[in-house]
């Protein structure tokens, strides 16, 4: 009964993975004579490690997984702490705090698109009220679009990390905390030694969690700056998209798509080992 079930999960994931590998040590594109799919061996590879713009474009994508993950994990730590000490309204609250999530990175592009649009956007006039940006608005300077598309995945994965928080404080040992508590220790001594330390495996989750989804961060950097001003926002995604479906590379835009590949499924890798160590301790 399951082996029709497994012809198409090959047909889906297995397919296309290894059609990309088998093209990407080949010369071929659509639009060029001469790259008629012969074998090359690695030298796309080799290409890549050679490439400025490729440089260019992890840098960036380091830069916006370092930022925006680093700033979700401080704001998202604290949001939970927060929550945990609501009792009447955590639920609504909660509930709240999943809106941002529920709704796709089309419509949460396109909710910045237009918040930011130096025009009539509404983020640019209360931005230009506070002084902090000119006529051109936010998107025409690199750090403006940088700093919007970085705002724009804390605003939507900041509630991932809450709630990861309240669901580690929630299940936490309640004999240890009673024993701080009874030893004299303040809130912030019993969050801080006691209760942080507790639900650092449930950070980690989430931090993996959210890396390995940043890194394949291709919608939202679309829609909302094409990847400019210039290469400001030209995330690793961006750049495999104008390789592959700009300039017809296909060859060298799969061996990009195998090289993310492999780094997303490391990352994963040491999550699920992670995951595993934690449940076999359990």
């Amino acid at each position: 009964m399951q082996a029709p079930s497994l012809v198409i999960l090959a047909l889906v994931l297995a397919f296309p993975l290894i059609y990309s590998v088998v093209l990407s040590f080949q010369s071929y594109s659509p639009v060029d004579a001469e790259a008629d799919g012969r074998f090359i061996g690695f030298d796309n590879y080799i290409r890549m490690l050679g490439d400025e713009q490729f440089g260019r474009a992890v840098l960036v994508t380091i830069a916006y997984v370092v930022l925006a993950v680093g700033i979700e994990t401080l704001l998202g730590t604290i949001v939970g702490v927060a929550l945990s000490r609501l009792i009447r309204s955590r639920r609504i609250v909660t509930s709240a705090l999943l809106l941002p999530m529920i709704a796709t990175p089309l419509v949460v592009g396109l909710m910045f698109s237009f918040g930011l649009n130096p025009q009539f956007g509404y983020m640019t006039d209360f931005l230009r009220a506070l002084g902090l940006v000119g006529e051109a608005g936010v998107l025409d300077s690199a750090g403006g679009a940088f700093a919007a598309l970085v705002v724009m995945d804390v605003w939507e994965w900041t509630p991932f990390i809450a709630l990861m928080v309240l669901a580690g404080l929630s299940a936490a040992p309640q004999a240890q905390i009673q024993a701080a508590e009874l030893d004299g220790c303040n809130t912030f001594e019993l969050y801080w030694h006691v209760m942080l330390p507790m639900i650092r495996p449930v950070l980690i989750v989430a931090v993996l969690f959210r890396a390995t989804e940043a890194i394949r961060q291709f919608d939202q950097v679309y829609i909302l700056t094409g990847g400019g001003p210039g290469s400001a926002t030209t995330v690793n995604d961006i750049f495999q998209y104008r390789i592959s479906f700009a300039a017809f590379d296909m060859s060298y835009g799969a061996a990009l798509g195998v090289a993310t590949f492999a780094v997303v499924a490391t990352l994963s890798a040491i999550l699920f080992r992670f995951l595993n160590r934690k449940g076999a301790d359990a």
